[in-house]
């Protein structure tokens, strides 16, 4: 390894004599573009830390409890106590000169007395970093930059990025053990995105064929890319590949010595050993987290069993009024990040239209992708029933790894148009939402060379691109928007010798011809491991897929058998995306507004994007979204009848933006995209109340009467907005003002008023270990949601839904106590309690439903239900914590702390719950480049919807976390070495 750490006293000397003769000049272009992100420009912070490899040294280091300090392993967590720190703080309470304290500087060129290390790890590729470990890769070409890109992150994250290729795969019981858990992953990986070998290969001839030219280019960089991943490893594990160890020192004795002292020591645990990376790789890591966040859809099964029970209790006339009360598709009071109107979708349920399928709600079930298939050595879970498994939560060698297979949808953005801001230029604070990981799944990279200048995180093992940053004079983030781009399609089910079709059956329909099902036998060996013990065992799982994607379970329509299959309009064609950062990464591509909404034109998961420079502020609503056929009903499954296929996309005019909004301010908190934008069959929770309320009333504040907005303003509006309690601020002034003045709940109702009057905050900002309002804050919980498994939110609709009430299909809350993090996000009951309210107390409501259900529209009636049901919650909580006194309760807030997953040995601490993105950048650009139109390439057309595509698609994956994962193709990931043999 070609490595010379330079630390403080000789850091300066050096770098000034690599930079005068090593480091590679790169186009003019980028040289001239220098000087607009210098000086402060942007300001990023992402926790815990840059570096994540734990060897055998820094094991020893770390010590028994396995968890990293601030300053061990060396930039291991040194930046989680920066963003821990933030939360102390309260509104007017920061000054300009403390934002280094909570954020650090985030140039795209490394200054010259900022240099700690530099290598050469090949001529024309120069990797420095800064003293927080952050990799500068500057290369004479662009092929140059990726490799070093490759080499630096495998330094950062091998073992998670090692771990992640084989989750992807669906061979995580044969990385990690043959736990229950970890085959439940693999067969729930498999019914989102089974991919061969083979198709894995074919994806990135697609991308070629759709982007002749751009394609071509990025995989001579993904192939650079992948080289530097393979060096790096080889350097990092020598003895894995058959390499001299060199001088081993320190760690000699430690775990893992065999393959090196600097290799990382879970490879040790497991008994694994890592293998070079392959192009393949990139499709499994994509499919694993591509559709996290960028994806939405594929709930119209629950929907149409919503729908029957409702038409049982109702009669259908009834029943549609209900559904179409809930559903929130086009809610008028619904907040919009866009202020104008994009229709799309929007139309009212209709179960009488030919291409609709109604499931029977007690018809006969078998299992599709992910059952066993015979001669299994180890027990696999029905696909079924996985929902009550840990979908998601592996075994490792050191313990569980929740991977968070779940939406965390923290990204959050705010931006403040130039006439607003104090400066005369857009103020912003942005950032993604990953989940909270130890190491990160983002992983932080400054790249500089040919057709790329950048700076930010991109998912780990994808960062020959920067997905999420800036640019030179620009910069943009994302949040999930769960545009509605999977369906759920119902097959028939034929017998190819024409017997009869039974829910058995392994063959569907193509208009008159029984066609049947792409099915193959999923195996792979499982092994004892750390994790494992198990007895070695081969573990075998049916993949059964249609022309529409793959085949989830099979059961009845009006009791003919039917195949219901999940359709996703990004399927097979994943990598195609990497085209759109490729862009945005280009400064001669992007130099404005125009070019950052092409630019992301050619990304086509659904991603809400955001774009600052020194003039403007923009928003642009990216995704393939389907145009469907007349006969269909979008909320409701659909035939797989040809008729009743997609009709196309929907165009880049059509899509929603919006540059420098009216109201002087752009906001999103993955809320509703625009006014007439129809939410996704599976989004019922964009109605009047939705959490990027709680952003709008604090930047509205700090606007008010004609103030201009500072960049300090925005980051204490973004922090305050953090560890506000949407409940409470949004929902609890309602049901007080229905309970009333009740005798018998005056303390209670005390309590509640002053935590209205502190604004409904969850912070404990002194740290002494309490929130301030924690009595409050006890008893609403419990009213909330009670330890009994009652709620006020269902009391609301149970005077006249009565049972029926537990039935609809819709979480009652997201809770700091779940430990993401993230909270309040796309709950529709918020919206449920605040429209019928409204409504029983006789306010003004927009699009009012079609009757009141508290109390059956009586308020006196609804007032005595949640007056009882405040009675109970009261007596629930002082029971279970032996009080007299509502005065006297307490809440541990560590209930609520953040617990970061854990992705090997070493762990960092809980910190105190803030409901903030995991890479935040802090943005005030005030010089820019001419503005000149630059020659850019058209965006190739969006493929057609065929009958029959080149590889199925598949059902939601869940993915703002890796967006380029899926979209770039940039997998790092090692195979394993073991050679296996049939047992």
């Amino acid at each position: 390894m070609i490595r010379a750490r330079l630390f403080t006293g000789i850091a300066l000397a050096a770098a000034t004599a690599v930079l005068a003769s090593g480091v590679p000049r790169v186009a003019a272009a980028q040289d001239a573009a220098g000087p607009f992100d210098t000086d402060g420009a942007v300001l990023n912070i992402l926790p815990p830390g840059s570096r994540g490899n734990v060897s055998a040294a820094d094991a020893l280091a770390v010590g028994p409890s396995r968890v990293a300090t601030g300053t061990t392993p060396e930039g291991f967590a040194d930046q989680l106590e920066m963003y821990d720190a933030l939360n102390t703080q309260a509104p007017g309470q920061v000054a300009v000169t403390d934002l280094p304290k909570y954020f650090k500087d985030a140039p795209i060129d490394l200054p010259a007395d900022q240099v700690v290390s530099t290598e050469t790890p090949r001529e024309g590729v120069t990797v420095q970093r800064d003293r927080f470990g952050v990799p500068y890769v500057v290369g004479v070409t662009a092929e140059d930059v990726a490799f070093g890109a490759g080499y630096a992150g495998t330094q950062d994250r091998m073992f998670l990025t090692d771990l992640l290729r084989h989750v992807g795969a669906a061979r995580s019981a044969e990385f990690l053990g043959g736990t229950p858990g970890n085959i439940a992953m693999d067969v729930g990986q498999l019914r989102s995105a089974a991919y061969t070998r083979e198709e894995a290969e074919v994806q990135l001839e697609s991308t070629l064929t759709r982007f002749p030219d751009e394609g071509a280019r990025l995989l001579r960089r993904l192939d650079a890319f992948l080289e530097g991943i393979n060096q790096a490893q080889r350097e990092l594990c020598p003895g894995a590949f058959g390499l001299p160890l060199g001088n081993v020192t320190g760690g000699e004795a430690g775990p893992g010595a065999g393959l090196g002292p600097e290799c990382p020591v879970e490879y040790a645990a497991l008994g694994n050993a890592p293998e070079d990376f392959t192009r393949a790789d990139v499709v499994y890591i994509a499919s694993l987290v591509g559709g996290i966040f960028g994806k939405g859809g594929g709930g119209e099964a629950a929907n149409a069993r919503w729908f029957r029970q409702l038409e049982a209790s109702y009669g259908r006339e009834q029943a549609l009024r209900v559904f179409e009360d809930f559903r929130a598709r086009n809610d008028a009071e619904a907040p919009t990040t866009a202020s104008t109107r994009f229709p799309y979708n929007g139309d009212a349920l209709d179960p009488t239209r030919p291409g609709v399928a109604l499931p029977d709600l007690d018809g006969p079930q078998a299992p599709g992708t992910g059952a066993e298939a015979g001669g299994s050595g180890l027990p696999v879970p029905l696909p079924m029933a996985q929902e009550s498994l840990e979908f998601g939560v592996l075994d490792g060698p050191f313990g569980k790894l929740d991977l968070g297979l779940r939406p965390r949808g923290m990204s959050n953005a705010l931006l403040v148009d130039a006439k607003n801001s104090e400066t005369g230029h857009p103020t912003v604070v942005f950032g993604p939402q990953t989940g909270y990981f130890t190491p990160q799944l983002l992983t932080e990279v400054s790249l500089r060379g040919p057709g790329i200048a950048a700076r930010g995180v991109s998912f780990t093992g994808t960062q020959l691109i920067i997905e999420l940053g800036h640019g030179v004079d620009y910069a943009w983030s994302a949040t999930s928007a769960s545009g509605d781009n999977v369906d759920t399609v119902a097959e028939r089910l034929c017998n190819v010798d024409g017997s009869a079709a039974t829910v058995d059956s392994t063959a569907y329909l193509v208009g008159a011809t029984c066609t049947p099902f792409d099915s193959y036998v999923h195996t792979q060996t499982v092994l004892p491991t750390a994790a494992g013990t198990a007895a070695p065992a081969v573990v075998n799982l049916q993949v059964q897929r249609t022309r529409h994607g793959i085949v989830q379970e099979r059961t009845t329509v009006d009791g003919a058998p039917v195949a219901l299959v999940l359709q996703r309009s990004t399927y097979g064609q994943e990598l195609d995306s990497a085209v759109g950062f490729a862009r945005i990464n280009d400064p001669d591509f992007t130099r404005d507004v125009e070019s950052f909404q092409r630019a992301f034109d050619g990304v086509d998961y659904t991603f809400n994007w955001f774009y600052v420079d020194d003039r403007d502020i923009s928003y642009f609503h990216s995704g393939l979204l389907p145009l469907r056929a007349p006969g269909v009903s979008a909320d409701l499954p659909r035939f797989g009848d040809e008729v009743h296929d997609w009709q196309g996309f929907l165009a880049f005019a059509d899509k929603p933006k919006q540059t420098n909004p009216p109201q002087g301010y752009l906001s999103s908190w993955n809320n509703k995209q625009a006014p007439g934008f129809a939410a996704a069959d599976n989004q019922w929770g964009y109605g009047p109340v939705y959490r990027s309320l709680l952003l709008d009333r604090r930047i509205e504040q700090r606007l008010a009467g004609g103030k201009k907005m500072t960049r300090v303003g925005l980051v204490e509006a973004m922090q305050d907005a953090a560890t506000a309690d949407l409940r409470g601020e949004q929902l609890l002034p309602l049901l007080l003002e229905v309970v009333g003045d009740d005798p018998a709940q005056q303390p209670a109702l005390g309590l509640f008023r002053t935590w209205l009057a502190n604004e409904t905050h969850r912070v404990d900002r002194d740290r002494d270990g309490a929130y301030s309002d924690q009595a409050a804050i006890a008893l609403f919980d419990e009213w909330w949601e009670g330890s009994d498994g009652s709620s006020v939110a269902r009391e609301v609709l149970r005077g006249t839904l009565g049972e029926l009430v537990d039935q609809l299909p819709r979480g009652i809350d997201d809770h700091p106590r779940l430990g993401l993090g993230s909270a309040w996000n796309g709950v529709a009951w918020y919206g449920y309690v605040s429209k019928d309210l409204r409504q029983v107390l006789g306010k003004p409501v927009q699009a009012r439903w079609s009757r009141t259900y508290c109390g059956g529209g009586s308020l006196d009636t609804c007032r005595t239900d949640l007056r009882a049901s405040l009675a109970a919650a009261t007596e629930r909580v002082l029971a279970a914590q032996d009080v007299a006194d509502v005065a006297d309760l307490t809440y541990d807030k560590s209930e609520d702390a953040i617990r970061a997953t854990t992705g090997g040995l070493v762990g960092s601490r809980p910190i105190d719950w803030q409901n903030r993105p995991t890479f935040q950048q802090v943005v005030g650009f005030t010089t820019h480049r001419p503005r000149a139109t630059a020659v850019r390439p058209v965006a190739a057309p969006a493929p057609a919807p065929a009958a029959a595509p080149q590889l199925p698609a598949t059902g939601p994956s869940a993915g703002l976390l890796s967006l380029a994962v899926v979209l770039l193709g940039v997998a790092a990931v090692l195979r394993r070495r073991h050679v296996r043999t049939a047992l």
